[in-house]
């Protein structure tokens, strides 16, 4: 009875809630490492809760050399049967009464990070407290763009976004499926005083798995494909700014152009009034942008 007790008592501590939730939903072992991170907790505060879960029986603790690793009970183990019901009980909570908004992002994002599905024991920048006090804020926060084929539309919005707010942003691009760049694009850019000849496509999840983070993930895509873009960790903003795809331009060459143009005209707007706005946020004061031969 005494083991039966202790078990529902170990389950009446947030924390420890959460931490048997992410096992669950994981469906892998995790070692200390990732539920630090995913957590957002202290080390000693996940190892004294994980510590509580491995004693009452409910979690397995096994070391794959220094890492601690953390696992469930097997099912075929009669002995268990409690345990396993306790568990279920647990797997069916509403995930919003046990985990906090980002714990399942970032349960992803960790998991991706593996390497030949190993644990990989590291901070990104940000997220190590170390990092976080002595480099965020000499940092620019960061946006990354995203569209199908980082080959048109998040080629040009990172374009205007350097040119525009270089000074507030970090701004980099990427494709869900990376492919050529637009002829066309690269000439109505070209207008403007921008060379996207040497951008080179790069995949989305690329970056992901980078672990970089990220304060805006805009992508500029059709919503249906938006799906598709990875969950990057907390804190992060997703902004959904959908553009057609030039890719589905039709008519002769000058009217494909002009469809072009417009689309380009149309995002620049758009990124002038996003910066205007974070501008005004942040007391921030314009640069003087250098206004090219093509345009007077």
């Amino acid at each position: 009875m005494r083991a039966y007790t202790d078990q529902i008592k170990a389950i009446g501590d947030g924390l420890r809630l959460r931490l048997l939730r992410l096992l669950l939903e994981g469906g892998t072992p995790l070692c200390l490492a990732e539920l630090v991170d995913i957590v957002k907790r202290p080390q000693y505060a996940v190892s004294r809760a994980m510590g509580v879960l491995v004693r009452t029986g409910l979690v397995l603790e096994n070391r794959q050399g220094q890492l601690r690793v953390y696992d469930l009970p097997s099912e075929e183990n009669e002995d268990n049967r409690f345990t396993h019901a306790l568990r279920e009980a647990v797997a069916v909570i509403p995930s919003e009464k046990c985990l906090h908004p980002f714990d399942l992002d970032r349960l992803r994002w960790r998991l991706d990070l593996r390497e030949k599905g190993r644990c990989v024991v590291t901070y990104t920048i940000g997220y190590s407290p170390d990092e976080y006090h002595d480099r965020l804020p000499l940092q620019r926060p960061r946006i990354l763009i995203v569209c199908v084929h980082n080959s048109a539309r998040s080629q040009i919005a990172e374009a205007y976004f350097h040119r525009f707010a270089e000074d507030l942003f970090e701004v980099e691009s990427a494709g869900l499926l990376p492919g050529a760049l637009n002829p066309y694009v690269l000439t109505v850019m070209a207008e403007e005083g921008f060379d996207l000849s040497v951008k080179i496509p790069r995949s989305v999840q690329q970056v992901y798995r980078s672990g970089r983070t990220f304060r805006y993930v805009i992508t500029v895509c059709d919503p249906a494909r938006e799906r598709d873009c990875p969950a990057f960790p907390a804190p992060v903003e997703r902004i959904s700014w959908p553009f057609p795809d030039p890719a589905t331009f039709s008519g002769s060459r000058e009217e494909i152009l002009d469809k072009v143009r417009s689309l380009r005209d149309e995002i620049r707007d758009k990124i002038e009034e996003f910066v205007a706005r974070e501008r005004a946020r942040n007391g921030a004061i314009a640069p003087e942008i250098p206004i090219h031969q093509e345009n007077l």
